[in-house]
């Protein structure tokens, strides 16, 4: 079963933007970095890693993964901003920064429940 992760980007040029990523392998990964091969690549962050960071399926939760980086990776913000040290389970709605850039998470779904969802739309007749 296929799971894509949704991110929200919170801050610089992308602010606004949704990306959408299919989590790939065992476990099912997003890897975060300035390049190829990472499956979300911000190449125009000059504090973020070639590999940073990434988000893994851990079968109960997502965490989210500092790759020993050069500049760590934060989840919260401002205040309650702390540096990860190992992997640590993220939430539905909770910000992370790589870098300079701010992601949020925005869930994730099965690709067979959102299969499902849409046959049941189209059998409604719904647009």
């Amino acid at each position: 079963m296929a799971l894509t992760l949704n991110l929200t980007f919170m801050s610089g040029a992308r602010d606004g933007e949704i990306v959408q990523i299919e989590a790939a392998g065992s476990p099912q990964t997003v890897s975060i970095g300035r390049i190829a091969p990472c499956e979300l690549a911000i190449s125009d962050d000059p504090d973020l890693s070639r590999r940073h960071a990434q988000v893994f399926w851990s079968g109960a939760s997502w965490m989210l993964e500092d790759l020993n980086s050069s500049n760590g990776t934060f989840i919260g913000e401002f205040q309650t901003e702390r540096k990860l040290s190992a992997p640590t389970a993220i939430k539905d709605g909770e910000i992370f920064r790589v870098g300079l850039t701010r992601l949020r998470l925005d869930g994730a779904r099965s690709e067979r429940i959102a299969t499902a969802g849409a046959a049941a739309v189209a059998k409604a007749g719904l647009p």
